[in-house]
């Protein structure tokens, strides 16, 4: 198969862009056309991209993505190694890497289940298997979400109401109650809310330990769990206090930092989605392997550096293959039952 140039189709992108969003004027038309004249591989780059462009359009595709898909397009992101196009150029950018999340990819392998802690109990071990989402009210009218693979502990008290996050990620929606704290303990750190919103992830083991703490509303602070000989020895801790749309990541690997949030991007899997901006394919596939059983593997680590865009259905690791080896140069390189090797595909 004849493969175009990356730097034709990268390019062709910038055309795109230019004519379309930046510049139609008589003079960036004549430019154009002496482009499209200097060798017949423009022409067929332009209306490859051109193309891609319209189909996304027709579809609806939701607004970020075609967004996504538009900065994509002017991007150079090239793994020099293998001389990959632009990762947006080459796939048509996020037409995969947006398959349009349609109803019927959003309930995929991964589903809702809902568990209510009667108010009776004021306790409870709560968990979801892989590719599961569930959501527990518990006894004061809040909930709790949680994603793929996660765990929680609920002890209620009379003065406290405290969970705890053992593993994976949870979404919580609190009730208002000043004079009895809702407080949530994740690795080593504590967070602290009275009626709020937020979301509260844990690396996956090995991952230096990771606490990410996101507020869509309301206030929370956020503190290191302090033993009593710790708290003898050592000066009290500042809380860090988030407002809404920050961040804050805590990790063993680097420091704490506090940040904007894409809040779209941080709740997306509560509709089922996984959202990649401008991310490393590594760290797609690190995503998308959280959602189910079958693992997928980067033969090259070389690979990794590919950048993706655009908005995934969770728990469909099928379909990202897919994706990826229909509009990159990648191919499978071995297919089991738990795992799927991608490899480079050869030049021709």
């Amino acid at each position: 198969m004849n493969t175009l140039h990356d730097d034709v189709y990268a390019a062709a992108a910038d055309w795109h862009t230019r004519l379309t969003d930046e510049d139609d004027s008589p003079r960036a038309h004549a430019e154009f056309d002496a482009w499209l004249a200097a060798d017949a591989r423009h022409k067929a780059a332009f209306d490859a991209v051109d193309q891609a462009w319209s189909s996304l359009s027709a579809a609806r595709v939701d607004p970020r993505v075609l967004k996504l898909r538009r900065e994509g397009l002017s991007a150079t992101h090239r793994l020099h190694a293998f001389r990959f196009a632009t990762a947006a150029a080459l796939i048509g950018a996020v037409v995969a890497i947006g398959y349009v999340v349609a109803p019927s990819l959003r309930t995929g392998r991964t589903h809702d289940s809902a568990m209510i802690l009667p108010a009776s109990g004021e306790g409870g071990a709560f968990r979801t298997a892989v590719g599961e989402r569930s959501t527990v009210t518990l006894s004061d009218g809040s909930t709790v979400a949680l994603n793929t693979n996660s765990r929680i502990e609920v002890s209620f008290t009379p003065a406290q109401r405290n969970v705890r996050l053992l593993t994976g990620q949870a979404w919580f929606q609190v009730a208002k109650n000043p004079q009895r704290p809702f407080v949530v303990d994740a690795g080593d750190r504590r967070v602290t809310a009275l009626g709020t919103s937020f979301d509260v992830r844990l690396g996956e083991p090995g991952s230096g330990d990771s606490v990410q703490v996101t507020l869509a509303e309301g206030k929370v602070s956020v503190e290191p769990i302090r033993s009593s000989f710790t708290r003898l020895i050592l000066p009290e801790a500042v809380p860090e206090l988030l407002t809404p749309g920050e961040a804050l990541i805590v990790s063993n690997d680097a420091p704490t930092q506090k940040r904007k949030a894409d809040l779209s991007k941080v709740i997306s899997w509560r509709q089922g989605q996984v959202v990649f901006d401008n991310d490393t394919l590594a760290a797609a596939v690190a995503e998308i392997n959280r959602y189910s059983a079958t693992r997928i593997e980067l033969a090259d680590p070389r690979l990794g550096e590919l950048k993706v865009s655009g908005v995934f259905a969770a728990g469909r690791s099928e379909s990202f293959v897919e994706t990826v080896t229909g509009h990159y140069p990648i191919l499978v390189a071995t297919r089991e039952p738990s795992r799927i090797v991608l490899g480079a595909a050869s030049r021709r």
